[in-house]
């Protein structure tokens, strides 16, 4: 009858066409999320080379006030550890690298010491802060476990400055005046002292948070989520060296009771000898791989 409904008849093409069409969309769903997967990582590329190109060009030291750090500074620019007060101000200088490779030149370095008196460092370290391709942290052997408060507040301002673990600055802990150090405080014990230190620090700044936001958790939180206790391990995002020495080489002996003596000690050039590792070869190693780096 004409009043009941035919039932359709496909031709072959048609069967074709249909056949096609189903294989068509799953290439197509397939494609589109390989374009968005490419587009993600094109993205996430573009964004760190962004970031490697905001990345200052200066050796930025920092550290807490009497650690050694402008004598140090001294020793880099003008190869002398000179006798030094508190610093109050900026210094600024550079320093010449020799490249390991003896056919390839080499490099002039700048560098930025910041103060480390209480009061002014954090503004001079806001300001400076853009300029770092890399920090020396410098502590003081001899004094660290008085100082373990202060020093550790200064280095988690540091550990949490969100364009540093962004442009991922290399970070290297100087534990400086090994040739003085009556105590032998060793790079892993300085380390742990400074982890616990940290591990408290994070859980008061966490709870200052909570109370003053309502959450739980905080942003600039430099350890690993969920873990209680914090190791330098845990940072990803800052390569972190430890090394022992001192800015004095073989003087040393001399100057050992006078640390900060009134006349200029000048350097005989061997602090890249041996010398049972009293010295600024691993300091000069590590720039040296930072800067020359491939």
């Amino acid at each position: 009858m004409d009043s009941q409904r035919k039932t359709p008849v496909y031709s072959n093409a048609d069967r074709e066409f249909i056949d096609n069409g189903s294989d068509v969309l799953p290439l197509t769903i397939i494609m589109a999320f390989l374009v968005v997967f490419a587009t993600i990582i094109i993205l996430w590329w573009a964004k760190g080379r962004r970031a490697a190109a905001h990345r200052g060009e200066c050796l930025v030291l920092c550290g807490a006030s009497n650690s050694g750090k402008t004598a140090l500074f001294s020793r880099l620019t003008m190869g002398i550890a000179k006798r030094t007060l508190t610093s109050m101000a900026v210094n600024r200088g550079s320093m010449t690298l020799q490249n390991p490779s003896a056919d390839r030149p080499s490099k002039e370095i700048h560098i930025v010491d910041i103060p480390g008196n209480l009061r002014i460092r954090q503004r001079d370290f806001t300001a400076e802060k853009s300029s770092a391709k890399a920090i020396v942290f410098v502590i003081d052997s001899t004094t660290v476990k008085e100082d373990s408060k202060d020093v550790s507040d200064y280095l988690y301002d540091i550990l949490s400055e969100k364009s540093f673990r962004q442009q991922r600055i290399p970070l290297l802990i100087f534990c400086n005046k090994q040739d003085i150090n009556n105590d032998n405080e060793t790079i892993q014990s300085i380390r742990h002292l400074l982890e616990n230190e940290l591990t408290m620090k994070r859980r008061t700044r966490a709870s200052s948070v909570a109370v003053h936001q309502g959450k739980g958790g905080s942003n600039d939180d430099i350890g690993q989520v969920g873990k209680d206790t914090f190791e330098f391990n845990d940072i990803k995002d800052i390569k972190i060296d430890f090394v022992d020495g001192s800015v004095l080489g073989n003087e040393r002996t001399s100057y050992a009771k006078h640390y900060d003596d009134e006349e200029d000690i000048i350097s005989t050039g061997d602090e890249t000898d041996g010398d049972t590792g009293a010295n600024l070869k691993k300091v000069y190693d590590w720039v040296q791989k930072i800067w020359f780096k491939s």
